[in-house]
Formats: C-alpha cells, structure tokens, sequence
C-alpha cells in the first residue's frame, strides 16, 4: 500500500527563501538520490527551526516519516517517529502530538494494516482543534478518507464530506479532494456521481494544468476510459502506474470489463502474489503488537513464569502439529504404497517442514521485535555518545543511563531464548557454542549494566575526566550488545538457506551510498588514535538499477563493522562494478592486517577467530553469507587484495 499525502502548508504566502528551500526538497523527493534529499529536508528542517515555526517543523518532519514509508524503509520511519514524539514533548509543544498520530497512521498504511492506519487517525482528529487549525483537520480527514476508501468507501466518502469547505477554494487541493472523490465513485459503482466529480476535475487538469494535483491521475483514468470502454486506454493508464499491487488489481478490472478471463486469472495470481508478500509484513507487525501487549502483563505479573509458561504451550503446539503430521503420513504409507500417493507422501513431508519452519521464524520474529526497542536504544546511545563535543549535564545522567540499563536488562532476559532459537534452526549450535555465544555478550553486556549502574549512583558526582571514560565504555559496549544481538538474532532468522524475495528496485549506486552514509564509524578499541575515513568509489552508471531485497543493506552493514573492526587507519571504501556475466558488485575494503589465503573460507565459519585474543562474537561474515545465499548472491574474499581487507559481494 503506497501512502500519499495531500498535505497543505499554512495559507500565509511563504518567503522567497522558504520557496526555494520547498521547490529543492519536492525535487529531491520525486527525481533525487537519498542522500540529496536528506540534505535538502535537513536545510528546510534547519530554517524552520531557527525561525521557530513548529507546526512547518513537524509537519515537515512528517514528510520524512511519509518518505521512508514510500520506500519500504519501515525501521527508519519507526525511529522517526519515535524522534518527532520525543522532540514534541522536549520542547512542550504537545498540540501538535496529533502530528506523531498522522505518522503512524502513514506508517501501518505503508505496512497494509488501514485497521490500524484509521485508528492512529481518528486519534489525530480527536486532538486538533478545528476552530484554531483547519489545514490540520482538512489533512485529517483526507487521510483518514485514504484508509477507509479500501475497505470501506462509503465511510470514506463522508470523510470527504466533513472537510473544511474553506480549504477546497484552492483548486490544487480541490483536485485532489476530486481524485480521490472520483475513485471511491467507481467503487460504489456510482456512475452519476463519478461523472459529476471527473467533470470538474478535468476541467482544473485542463484549463489550471499549473494548479492541478496529479496525485492519483493515473487511478481516476482508468476509470474514466473503463467507463467508456476503452480498454485499450485504460491498459495504457494501469502501465503508467508505478505500484505493483495497485496497477495488477486495476488490470484485472479491466480484463474482466474486456471478458477476457485467461490474463484476468494471470492477473489474479500476480496479485495473490503481492498480496503474500503484504500479508507477511502485516503479520510481523500484528505479532509485534501483541508482544507489545504480553510484555505489559508480564510487567504486572510474574514475568518469568508466564515465559516458561507459553514457551510450554508453543512446545506442546508444536509436537501435536508434528506429531499429527506424521501419524497422517504413516496413515497414507500403509493406506496406499502405489508410486502416486508416495509422491503426495513426499509433498505433504515438505509442507510439514515449511510449517516446522515458519513456526520457528515466527517465534524468532516475536523476540525480535521485542529486542528492536532495547537494541535501537543502546545503538542510539552509542552513536550520541560517539561525538566527543556531546554534553549531557549531571542531572540528566540519571535518566539517560537509566534507559541504557532497562534496554540491557531487556536483552539479558531474552539471551537464552535467542540462544534456543538458534540452537533449534537448520545450521543449529553445539553447546559449546553456545556458551561462546553467552560469552561474547554476557561480558560486555554486565560490563555495560554495572557502568550505567555506577553512573546512576554517582548522581553527577563524579569527577568529569572519570565520567568520560566511563562513558566512553558505555559507548563501546552498548554497540558491541546491540550489534552482536541483533546479528545472533538475523543468523536464527535466515540461518536455514530460506529464499528471500527481492521486492524494491533501486539504483545500485544509490543503494551502496545510502548504506555508507548511514553506517556509523565506532572509535577502535585497540588505537585510540586511530583517525578512519568513509569513501565511495564506482564504475557502474547512476541509471543502472536492481531488485534488491532489505536484507542486502544487512549484508553491507556486516561488512563495514567488519572494516571498522580491524581498519588501522585510511579510509574504509565502498566500490560498485560490473561482472562479465552481466551481473553487479559490490565490494568493501580496508587498510589493514591482510588475511592469509588458507583462512579466505574458514573465515566464514560461525565463531571462527583468527586472533585468540578476540572477545567478538565472530558470526558477523558468517551472518554475510547467509544472508547472501538466502538472497542468491556470494560472498567473497579477495585474495589478490594485499593494503588489507577486501569482500566483494557478487551476482546483484
């Protein structure tokens, strides 16, 4: 589900400066890479602030949120939001806490979840004030009319109904309110209706082509030509639409009008195929949301005991679904011996095996999601903490540090279980591996709990020079917790060779500069003066595109902690090139050690150290090849490499 957003700005007339800056973010939105239009929302963000203009800033902000929903970058648009609502109370602006409901509405319509979307905008009305801000009512109820009009477009329709009429005097938003008019029109089947709204849409498109909002043109086309039976025109217009799933599900209208069922079934399947993958995510987030909810009721009851508790349940679950599978094969074997039912014996063992592994990949997906908070607030920390110039003054210790302590305890509780899901997956782990693995993060992560606890304790009483290096140790544990944590749980995820489906298409070279800006260089552990450049090099055009899955920037990141790890200094550099088979790379270098050739594979081995010295978790190349396999890539070492270190990343 793609989320647009007609949203309108203040009705006083911008200055000169404010145009430019808008002009620059719209153009990096449609044609520009991510990193230009950071940059661009960064320079906007920085005007409104310094002008004190907190409904632009927030409304602006939620752009970005919109931005990262659009490209089905929903952790970032997560922490986003989170930032927005931190940032709203920071300041005490809470009156535009309706704000942070808008964007999470945008965020559960990008996750086809419109349920949840209506909710979190019902919530907004409820806490505008409509007297004072109808351009926030006005972008409401237009967005509340975008949820509703899947499911339910007669609602929709008399959200449109409710809009503030003072607004649709501008006709730039006036066609928007009618695209969206004509559209559920056609869903009701109201031909009267949607011939009254396309007249007056088509008359701004024609006559006020300057003023128009061509937001949903392609959709309102391919109405209007199936109701004048130009099919062929009305193909035309779906082709022109750059969602999948909405294009596919028009196309089937069509064929349906044309009666020609054949390509309408085809069409069918492509969108039951869409629909999966939709479907998946939406289930991810539900099962979020109710490990959001037993979380609450662990927290007033016995936390544990509940644990073990449904741990049992899901146990016992799974040894009655197996063990009624396999009574209902060894029923068939004795039933039937003949070629045919052996071959149906076979397929229903691999179905057993699929569900054997979803239920895994579901348990494994519920203890991620209640690590994501607790693992995005000790890498958040470790990044702020990073910057040598941040300040935090003594009495504000106390809070932060203890929001490091709470997320490393979360984690701490969830170790084992971790553990367990890994032990249980198709690479699975001795254990001694595992107490390698509760080593590698037991350490630091006490380590981690008793610094924040003697920070705490100290209530801004000790010595600055002390707090420092006491911070600096936070720093360094808290992202060796996170990332370690974070990529024992993506190998128990993607440890079984499970095929990854490769949704987005991006340009390569956009792709591999978004992951390099947005990695975060850690201080070395060993040289503390050790000063470490990020470069970017290719040979590969801007326009060159791929079908990537998500998974793949995972990939990089491994990469690049890899470098961090053991660059001695230099730059750690990016690369893209082209491969004779007419494939991609990417590729990742550092100055440093170089790795003998007889260790180029070992290296890949789950907890292998070239160095006994090591305290790592030593799965992050390891974690790189799976997940390049699970996407159909490889994951080299080039041996030809001799200043340090070099991966390269074949077959995008």
């Amino acid at each position: 589900m793609l989320v647009i957003s007609i949203t309108v700005g203040a009705q006083e007339q911008p200055s000169a400066k404010e145009q430019a800056l808008i002009q620059r973010v719209y153009e990096t939105q449609t044609n520009g890479s991510d990193s230009d239009f950071y940059d661009a929302h960064k320079a906007f963000m920085d005007y409104l602030e310094q002008r004190q203009d907190w409904e632009k800033y927030y409304r602006m902000w939620m752009g970005r949120v919109i931005y990262e929903v659009n490209h089905k970058r929903f952790h970032r648009a997560f922490i986003e939001i989170h930032l927005l609502t931190d940032d709203i109370k920071e300041r005490h602006q809470e009156q535009y806490l309706y704000i942070s409901n808008m964007s999470m509405g945008f965020f559960f319509n990008g996750r086809n979840q419109p349920e949840m979307g209506e909710k979190h905008f019902r919530r907004a009305l409820r806490n505008i004030d409509a007297e004072k801000n109808p351009v926030a009512v006005f972008n409401a109820y237009l967005s509340l009319a975008q949820t509703l009009s899947f499911k339910r477009p007669a609602e929709a329709m008399a959200c449109l109904d409710s809009l503030p009429r003072q607004m649709l005097q501008n006709p730039m938003y006036e066609s928007g309110v009618l695209g969206y008019r004509c559209i559920i029109a056609n869903k009701l089947g109201d031909r009267q209706a949607f011939n009254r709204y396309f007249t007056k849409y088509d008359s701004i498109r024609l006559h006020q082509p300057e003023q128009f909002n061509a937001a949903n043109l392609e959709q309102v086309m391919v109405c209007w030509s199936l109701m004048q039976k130009d099919y062929r025109q009305a193909l035309a217009w779906c082709d022109s639409i750059d969602v999948p799933l909405m294009a596919t599900e028009l196309r089937i209208n069509v064929y349906e009008q044309m009666g020609d069922w054949q390509r309408a079934f085809r069409a069918s399947e492509l969108k039951d195929s869409l629909q999966q993958i939709g479907n998946r995510e939406a289930l991810e987030m539900h099962m979020m949301d109710m490990s959001s909810e037993i979380d609450q009721i662990q927290i007033e009851q016995k936390k544990a005991e509940t644990r073990r508790i449904q741990l049992i349940i899901v146990g016992l679950m799974a040894l009655a679904i197996i063990a009624l599978l396999v009574g209902m094969l060894v029923y068939r074997h004795k039933k039937n011996r003949r070629l045919q039912e052996q071959f149906l014996q076979l397929q229903e063992a691999r179905r057993s095996t699929e569900v054997g592994q979803a239920i895994r990949r579901a348990f494994v997906t519920t203890i991620q999601e209640k690590l994501k908070s607790p693992i995005n607030v000790l890498r958040g920390y470790a990044r702020i903490f990073n910057n040598p110039d941040f300040l935090l003054k003594p009495e504000e210790r106390a809070k932060r540090y203890n929001d490091i302590l709470s997320a490393a305890r979360s984690i701490e509780s969830l170790m084992d279980p971790v553990l367990e899901s890994y032990a249980r997956g198709a690479a699975g782990i001795t254990d001694e591996e595992k107490d390698i693995c509760r080593d590698a993060l037991r350490g630091p992560l006490l380590t981690l709990i008793s610094t924040s606890e003697v920070i705490i304790d100290g209530q801004g009483q000790i010595p600055h020079e002390e707090y420092i290096q006491l911070r600096a140790g936070v720093c360094r544990d808290a992202y060796h917790v996170a990332t370690s944590t974070h990529q024992l749980l993506l190998f128990s995820l993607y440890g079984d060779d499970f095929p990854t489906t490769k949704p987005d298409c991006i340009g390569l070279n956009e792709l591999a500069h978004s992951v390099l800006n947005s990695y975060d260089l850690q201080p070395s552990a060993i040289d503390k003066n050790r000063i470490l450049a990020m470069e970017f090099a290719t040979e590969v055009a801007d326009d060159v595109t791929v079908n990537v899955s998500p998974l793949l920037q995972e990939l990089l990141n491994c990469l690049l902690d890899n470098a961090n790890k053991y660059a001695t200094g230099g730059a750690v550099l990016m690369s893209c090139h082209a491969d004779a088979n007419g494939t991609y790379a990417i590729s990742v270098s550092n100055e440093g050690p170089v790795i003998p050739a007889e260790d180029a594979e070992r290296i890949f081995e789950p907890f292998v150290r070239l160095s006994a010295s090591e305290q790592s978790l030593g799965i992050g190349l390891s974690l790189a090849r799976r997940l390049a396999i699970s996407m159909g890539y490889t994951v080299t070492l080039d041996t030809e490499y001799t200043e340090g270190a070099r991966f390269v990343v074949s077959g995008i």
